[in-house]
């Protein structure tokens, strides 16, 4: 059974075997087939195409966030203190006074953490991990 079958057996159970040869759909995917008819319907294209794009739009975005957490693994706590704060929207100087640190040390934190991450600078930076939310990290981060 290839993995389309398998997702298409998961969203929906056809033929229950009581009275109704009405499909049983899983109450928590309703929304989900009546999005990827919609999308094959406005497409004209077939369900089985829609679903098989959103896999792998879905496994890409899955494999993308589990790489970002591998690269924040591999950043020391200081980095991560500087990228919290960044993402804070906090500015090099202000990172610096908070942290006890010079700012010169801040770039270099900040050249390092771009390289681990493989970006290009600040707003990069922010861009990719605008979905992390730092604000309860930070607090209990702010002082180790």
């Amino acid at each position: 059974m290839s993995l389309l079958e398998r997702l298409m057996q998961i969203l929906i159970k056809f033929k229950k075997q009581d009275e109704s040869d009405q499909p049983r759909v899983f109450l928590k995917d309703e929304q989900l087939i009546a999005v990827i008819r919609d999308v094959a319907r406005q497409q004209n294209r077939s369900e089985e195409e829609v679903i098989s794009e959103f896999t792998k739009v879905g496994l890409n975005q899955f494999l993308t966030q589990g790489e970002l957490q591998n690269r924040w693994s591999s950043l020391s706590h200081r980095e991560q203190q500087v990228v919290a704060l960044i993402c804070l929207g906090y500015r090099n100087y202000q990172i610096a006074e908070a942290l006890g640190i010079a700012p010169e040390t801040v770039k270099t934190h900040l050249q390092h953490i771009f390289d681990k991450l493989h970006l290009r600078g600040s707003r990069e930076l922010r861009l990719t991990l605008k979905d992390w939310d730092f604000r309860d990290w930070w607090e209990h981060n702010q002082h180790e």
